[in-house]
């Protein structure tokens, strides 16, 4: 009967570890002809997930970054424009955001999922 008490408790702690969990942050691209980045980072200011060089932020559509389940903000910066970074967080759940406007006047908002 121990044994089976074992392997009982050792399957159950196998999905348990199993369970890993994640957070995930959306922004939909809405810029007038621009190249930016947006990228998570941890507590720390350690990159987790997002742009590591430019793309084009005037596609339109979705971006989604998944990462690990914990404290986390995240940041953006568009290309050419004397605005600085824009960050936002700290968060500990799934997020969605909007970048929006021109190079001399753009905005990175929270919106609802």
């Amino acid at each position: 009967m121990k044994l089976q008490s074992f392997l009982l408790t050792v399957l159950f702690m196998c999905f348990y570890i199993m369970d890993i969990k994640a957070f995930s942050t959306i922004t939909f691209m809405d810029l007038t002809i621009c190249s930016c980045r947006v990228w998570i980072e941890d507590s720390n200011g350690n990159y987790l997930a997002g742009d590591q060089g430019l793309h084009d932020c005037s596609e339109g559509e979705d971006t989604k970054f998944s990462f690990p389940d914990q404290t986390y903000t995240v940041r953006a910066k568009v290309e050419a424009s004397f605005e600085q970074q824009k960050v936002r967080g700290p968060f500990n759940g799934d997020t969605c955001f909007r970048i929006h406007g021109t190079v001399d006047d753009w905005k990175f908002t929270q919106r609802p999922c």
